[in-house]
């Protein structure tokens, strides 16, 4: 096992798998956690847990709604921890979404018959690196996820998904009607979250072909990014541990960095990119 498995997430997992075993009898092989869980950078009321569920046949549309009054019967165990992922087949890892049938998905705590489950090549490198098996039987990953296809993705990602972010950061920003006190303070607290350290990893991936979570991907930009941006970075530091802490009298300038940080780490990283290439 990576590290000590918060016991909120044994919990909420061994509840879950409990509850599983008693709708889907003798389906059930494993049930592992990825994510900021298995990067041992999991942070109480701050951080989501994503599961995958291995199970040792396809399942049925009864199956699924199984499943479902599962969830139902463990939500409200949780108290406001978001669970979110996926139930697929051990012959399935390490497949894109393409290769496989349609997979069962949880998230934003509704089931789905036929989502993508958030299985690509950042979810199959951490899984096979740092997966940790809360219940049933441990499991062996034998596909291969090159450093060249981790980066391919996240550079995708980075000029589609991202970039769509900063556009509509940009827009907002030069909004007629966007003044000092018209500023949604708690959305741009999401933003300069969610945005500087999702992207902050993105940049540490390419840069250093290897994975991490949020907190070390901002560390790692305080590091490697000029000095005028690390106030910003540590407010989304702080964010994320869900700390008081914040930089900026002004929102509407705390807007205006937020954008021009988030357009250098998009360029830098394409730099990077451009010189591996």
């Amino acid at each position: 096992m990576a590290g000590i498995l918060p016991e909120v997430v044994e919990r909420s997992m061994r509840k879950l798998y409990e509850s599983l075993q008693n709708r889907i009898p003798d389906t059930v092989v494993s049930v592992y956690v990825y994510g900021s869980t298995a990067l041992n950078a999991f942070i109480e009321g701050s951080s989501d847990i994503d599961f995958l569920v291995f199970v040792n046949r396809s399942l049925t549309p009864s199956d699924i709604r199984l499943i479902e009054d599962a969830h139902k019967e463990v939500e409200p165990t949780l108290f406001g921890l978001d669970i979110m992922g996926a139930y697929i087949r051990q012959e399935d890892a390490g497949k894109s979404v393409g290769e496989i049938p349609p997979v069962p998905t949880y998230f934003d705590k509704k089931m789905q018959s036929d989502g993508d489950g958030d299985l690509n090549p950042i979810t199959w490198w951490i899984l096979q690196r740092h997966g940790i098996c809360v219940h049933g039987q441990r499991l062996s990953f034998d596909y291969e996820i090159s450093s060249e296809e981790l980066i391919q993705y996240v550079i995708e990602n980075m000029n589609s998904y991202w970039s769509g972010w900063i556009s509509r950061l940009e827009q907002n920003l030069h909004s007629s009607d966007m003044n000092e006190h018209t500023v949604p303070v708690e959305q741009l607290d999401f933003a300069v979250e969610w945005c500087t350290l999702g992207m902050l990893r993105q940049f540490y991936t390419i840069r250093e072909h290897d994975v991490t979570g949020k907190i070390a991907a901002g560390e790692y930009g305080l590091t490697q990014l000029p000095e005028r941006w690390h106030g910003l970075i540590r407010e989304a530091i702080a964010i994320k541990r869900r700390e008081d802490a914040r930089q900026y009298a002004s929102q509407l300038k705390r807007l205006h960095d937020l954008v021009e940080l988030l357009r250098l780490i998009h360029t830098e990283s394409n730099a990077s990119f451009q010189k591996q290439n």
